[in-house]
């Protein structure tokens, strides 16, 4: 029994394999509800688009998962547990639509009011996310949360892209996941189309995980995402352990954890990227066809 509601449309020219993931984490809306509309509209002038539904139980029971995460089942090889899951099968019967894939944009959403959109992607891929609305590009996320979709396009070194599109609850989500639908189909060439490309985005670095190994986590006061520590900061306690930031380091999902070994909050740090290896990246990509 599957659990994925594919829908694939191709162009009348040749061109790249293209594959649009929603509903990874089945109550972030947005990008289902961008499909919805998109899909029966939108017209492929090369290559192949594959849509993919991606947790349909999920979806229909407004849930983030059933069993597992499913944005950590993408993996060569699956624990016992994860392969037994729900969504460890359903990674399974994505994975060789990723495999196909010349290029990939998983769309996702958050449950924080005052979230901001950001993408996620590869070091090598920094150069091309101006494609997308969002002031923050973030990267090196391998390390720290293996097992998602653009993780595994990472290990096939083929462009892969994550797009938080900002709170689900903002009609604005909407807005931005169809547009990034639009923007990515025109940057991977399946459609025509004009790109207004960002300037200016922040380039953030993953650089650390923090897990509980004492206690349950609890977080001293609530911290959006990307707050940035102005000096050596207590962020929570792990059991009767204080854990403490340093000045400069941001602060990403924040949260309280009974569970021991569970991921309580992200680091990273804001880098200055050199432009002339994003140029140097872009001509690579060109020469490849990218």
């Amino acid at each position: 029994m599957t659990n994925i509601k594919l829908i694939e449309k191709n162009g009348k020219k040749p061109g790249k394999t293209v594959v649009l993931l929603a509903g990874i984490h089945g109550n972030e809306v947005c990008g289902v509800k961008a499909f919805d509309e998109l899909i029966p509209k939108i017209e492929i002038e090369s290559g192949k688009v594959i849509f993919i539904y991606a947790n349909l139980e999920a979806i229909e029971k407004n849930k983030r998962q059933i069993e597992y995460n499913l944005n950590r089942c993408f993996l060569k090889e699956q624990t016992k547990i994860m392969a037994e899951s729900l969504e460890g099968k359903t990674a399974k019967e994505i994975i060789p639509y990723l495999e196909r894939a010349d290029l990939m944009l998983d769309l996702h959403a958050s449950f924080t009011k005052d979230s901001i959109p950001f993408v996620i992607c590869d070091e090598k891929q920094l150069g091309n996310a101006n494609i997308f609305d969002s002031k923050i590009v973030s990267y090196n996320w391998d390390p720290f949360e293996p097992g998602s979709t653009d993780y595994y396009m990472n290990l096939q070194n083929k462009p892969g892209f994550c797009f938080e599109c900002g709170y689900f609850g903002d009609k604005k989500s909407f807005e931005r996941a169809k547009n990034a639908v639009l923007d990515f189909l025109i940057f991977s060439g399946n459609i025509s189309g004009a790109l207004f490309k960002k300037n200016n985005q922040r380039i953030i670095r993953i650089k650390g995980i923090y897990k509980n190994t004492i206690g349950s986590f609890k977080k001293i006061e609530y911290k959006p995402d990307f707050w940035i520590a102005e000096k050596n900061s207590k962020i929570g306690t792990d059991g009767e352990k204080d854990v403490f930031i340093n000045a400069g380091e941001i602060i990403l999902f924040l949260v309280d954890n009974e569970k021991l070994n569970e991921e309580c909050f992200l680091v990273a740090e804001e880098t200055l990227i050199n432009k002339q290896n994003l140029t140097k990246n872009k001509k690579e990509e060109k020469q490849n066809g990218i």
